[in-house]
């Protein structure tokens, strides 16, 4: 196990260990489980890392100013572009696209000192929370490798999970930061919906649906990789980063916290054992002193602005590309391009007008509470053979994300939401699976939910246990 991205930091400080040890670490379990995994199908040139750890740990050595997360592996989803190494969508159309520049999360990212390692595995186009696509395979759950790891960051939570890496990316656009989260038994949060034109490289600048966000080992790793996201800062010497990492840490107790929750949303299906799974952390969170109400907001209208908003996406990203090359592109993602298509403006505004309404009403919500809990995920990790669950609990699905209702909808509502490992649970004569608790917070209050997700995991964590 792969000590926390404090702990390292403060390691590197005092010459315990160095970068290129940590680096020499993450390749050598590269090379012992990925071959059964497949979380990183693309890497990069070994000795050009070496190079990298080897600068990191002289500028540590030397107390020169240093970024945040210099001299830590790090793994960048198969959307972004990655200067010289291969950026594939997970499509046989780019199989063999080598970009010249990074995408700016990834720039913010190398910036602030992560070493770029490889690239983690996706879906094609990212549509869809199961890692497989047609150039670079299936991603295996490293607790059960007939298992998926889901998506769209899929290979990135196994990467973490099975301490392949120390930072990785991915993105969110329905559930795909948390879904993969869960399934991995790792921490994985969507921040809040905020315009940043200069996060993202794809065509519309000015999209308010998918997000970039970190996942991590733990709440406080996903703190730290969040910080270099979204806060760019001066280099400064690695001591004085871990003082400012220390004075900006602040986990709330969980007694005393006001917590809403619902194991369902008034009506979502659920499978028996993650719903027992939820419940099981529910109880450990009341026992701990939370004051635990169930409610949950007004999700009325999530569903038609999510779906109607993401077809819009799809056609901002891929519909010149589907005019060329629809016949090499995966069903569902010619499925969402053409519901994008048969929009009219009318529909589009009723969307904007019915997200607006569900931001406000959960905002109203969340005024009341610290934090609102629900599962993260409605199954658990199903069979890699499976493309996506047709029915929940006997209920039968309307299309490939219908299971996928817990994110979505917070999604729509722009809410900054946080998957927590909250116990393991079987499906059958599965091995023992992980299921995720989902914390959201108040709208532009990411480190406060941080803080009380950092709460919440120290209260679960004897539930993860073994």
């Amino acid at each position: 196990m792969l000590p926390p991205i404090r702990r390292l930091l403060a390691d590197f400080a005092a010459g315990r260990s160095t970068p290129v040890e940590l680096l020499a670490r993450c390749h050598g379990e590269i090379d012992r489980v990925d071959g059964v995994l497949n979380a990183l199908p693309t890497r990069r040139d070994r000795a050009a890392c070496v190079a990298e750890a080897e600068h990191a740990g002289r500028a540590i050595a030397a107390g020169e100013p240093v970024g945040l997360l210099t001299g830590l592996p790090y793994v960048a989803k198969d959307i972004f572009d990655t200067a010289g190494l291969r950026t594939t969508f997970g499509s046989p159309i780019f199989a063999d696209r080598v970009p010249e520049t990074d995408a700016p999360g990834v720039r913010r990212l190398r910036e602030a000192g992560a070493i770029l390692i490889a690239k983690s595995n996706t879906p094609e186009f990212a549509a869809g929370s199961q890692t497989f696509n047609p150039v670079l395979g299936a991603t295996r759950n490293p607790h059960d490798t007939t298992r998926t790891v889901g998506g769209s960051s899929g290979g990135a939570a196994a990467a973490l999970a099975a301490g392949m890496t120390v930072v990785a990316d991915g993105s969110d656009l329905a559930a795909s930061l948390r879904n993969p989260a869960s399934f991995c038994g790792i921490v994985g949060m969507r921040p809040s919906t905020r315009l940043d034109p200069t996060l993202t490289d794809g065509p519309n600048g000015f999209d308010l649906m998918s997000t970039i966000g970190p996942l991590a080992r733990s709440v406080d790793d996903c703190r730290i990789v969040h910080s270099a996201l979204f806060e760019p800062a001066a280099h400064r010497p690695i001591e004085a980063w871990l003082a400012h990492l220390e004075a900006r840490r602040t986990p709330r107790a969980t007694r005393g916290l006001r917590l809403a929750w619902s194991a369902d949303l008034g009506g979502v299906p659920l499978a028996a054992p993650v719903r027992e799974a939820f419940l099981r952390g529910i109880d450990a969170l009341r026992e701990a002193g939370a004051t635990l109400v169930e409610k949950h907001p007004d999700f009325s209208g999530a569903d038609e602005s999510f779906m109607t908003l993401r077809g819009l996406y799809f056609v901002e990203w891929l519909g010149e590309l589907y005019g060329t090359e629809r016949a090499r592109m995966k069903d569902t993602v010619v499925w969402n391009i053409e519901q994008g298509m048969a929009l009219d403006a009318a529909a589009i505004a009723r969307a904007q007008r019915l997200r607006s309404a569900v931001f406000r009403r959960v905002a109203a919500f969340m005024a009341d509470v610290d934090a609102f809990l629900l599962p993260t995920v409605q199954v658990l990790p199903f069979p890699l053979d499976v493309p996506f669950p047709t029915q929940v609990d006997g209920v039968p699905l309307v299309n490939y994300i219908d299971w996928l209702k817990t994110c979505y909808w917070i999604s729509a509502s722009g809410h900054p939401a946080v998957s927590v490992p909250c116990g393991r649970a079987r499906d059958g004569g599965s091995a023992p699976l992980p299921v995720g608790l989902q914390v959201v917070g108040r709208w532009n209050g990411d480190a406060s939910l941080l803080d009380v997700a950092e709460g919440i995991e120290t209260v679960l964590g004897p539930l993860n246990a073994g």
